[in-house]
């Protein structure tokens, strides 16, 4: 009978025969992957320093302070947000309390206007929507 030398045993961690999974990943790792340059390995180092220092600066950035600085502002983004919510198309949920369809707004309008959440929620559940 003839073998096929050229195929691999272990083809995804399965062994081609019999199906079975093969044992666990290697252990012979060396450890932690480093250049073969130590310049490379500096310029390396420096840009996950860079890149580490940008996203706390964008998160420091993210916290600093109210969304809408005065209520007139929040009135404002308020009925934007809604001539928004009232352009996309909504599930419409019927509501047995109070006898009426409600419309439940999309997951992605919520995820994109996420900080103005805390007080658009209220504001658009007078208006008929649930957020």
């Amino acid at each position: 009978m003839r073998t096929n030398r050229n195929i691999n045993p272990h083809h995804n961690g399965k062994n081609r025969r019999t199906g079975n999974r093969k044992n666990g990943r290697s252990t012979t790792k060396k450890g932690p992957a480093t250049a073969n340059n130590p310049r490379a390995e500096e310029i390396r180092l420096e840009w996950v320093a860079a890149k580490l220092e940008e996203r706390n600066k964008k998160a420091e950035a993210r916290n600093v302070g109210p969304c809408c600085p005065n209520d007139a502002a929040k009135m404002a983004t308020n009925l934007r947000l809604l001539a928004s919510l009232q352009g996309t198309v909504c599930d419409r949920v019927w509501n047995e309390l109070l006898g009426r369809w409600e419309g439940v707004a999309p997951r992605s309008f919520v995820r994109k206007n996420a900080v103005h959440m805390a007080h658009f929620r209220d504001f658009a559940r007078k208006n008929g929507y649930r957020c």
